[in-house]
Order: structure tokens, then C-alpha cells, then sequence
């Protein structure tokens, strides 16, 4: 008994510390998942066209696919595979678009027209949608337009 009344507070501390140690062990295991997960987003590519049916504007914007996390590495080799074979069939599928589409603010057919374009690519219906950002119309001049020898050095 005097023993315990002696050490209770070494007992007390070395048991807090222990306590401690586990929680934070637990919240650096928690923040190291959350680290490692990535996004479900895979860009695409960045596009700038003319439509064929009127020359003054060039048309701008980012197209990515969101697919499910679980199967993103799989999407990834899927897309990277077939890049030039979906690039070249979104690039026509621009081209040849309804005015319409293009000038629509909401963008949920040429949306559908470019997830089924890219879907005709790929084995596995792995795309969940398309997601278009950075969405510009410009007037066409040659100085908004780069050049070819800018082409290649990029």
C-alpha cells in the first residue's frame, strides 16, 4: 500500500503519456491516407478550334472525366492508350457541332456528345462525366492564335 501511494502519480503520467502517444499516432495514420488518395479527375487535354460555320470566333476550354477512384489507374492507362484516337474524334466533333451547342451556357449536350465520343474509345464504360472548364470564346485574329513555331516549342 505504500508503495501505491509512493508512485501513483509516475503511474498517472507514464499511462498519459501513453494515451498521447496513441492518439496521435492514429491522427498521423488518418492525415498519411487522406495524403495518398487522389483525385477522381483526369484531364483530357486543353482545346482551341474554329467552327467551321463561322470563322471569327476561337473557341477555348479544358476538358476533363471524372471516374470512380477505385478504378482511376485503369481509366488512366485506358485514355493514355487511345489519347491521339479521342483527341482526333473530339477535335472533329467540335469542328462539326451545332452552332447552337456551343453558344448553349449550361453545355449539357456537347457534354453528352464529348462522354460518348470518348467512350467510343475505351473498353470500359469507366467515365461517371465530362467536365468543361475554363470555357473561352475569343475573337480569331493571328495574335490571339499561337503560331507554329510556338506549337512546337511547347
Amino acid at each position: 500500500m505504500n508503495l501505491i501511494r509512493r508512485y501513483w502519480v509516475v503511474g498517472l503520467v507514464l499511462s498519459m503519456v501513453v494515451v498521447h502517444a496513441v492518439i496521435i499516432s492514429y491522427v498521423r495514420s488518418q492525415v498519411a491516407r487522406l495524403n495518398q488518395e487522389q483525385s477522381s479527375t483526369i484531364p483530357i487535354g486543353h482545346y482551341r478550334f474554329q467552327h467551321v460555320s463561322d470563322l471569327t470566333q476561337v473557341f477555348s476550354f479544358q476538358l476533363h472525366v471524372v471516374v470512380d477512384p477505385q478504378r482511376r489507374h485503369s481509366a488512366e492507362e485506358q485514355l493514355g492508350l487511345k489519347e491521339l484516337e479521342i483527341n482526333e474524334t473530339v477535335e472533329q466533333l467540335l469542328r462539326q457541332a451545332p452552332t447552337e451547342l456551343l453558344n448553349d451556357p449550361t453545355q449539357t449536350v456537347l457534354r453528352d456528345r464529348l462522354m460518348e465520343a470518348i467512350l467510343g474509345h475505351i473498353t470500359d464504360p469507366i467515365i461517371q462525366r465530362v467536365v468543361i472548364t475554363e470555357w473561352l470564346v475569343l475573337p480569331a485574329s493571328t495574335s490571339q492564335l499561337p503560331s507554329i513555331s510556338n506549337l512546337a516549342d511547347a
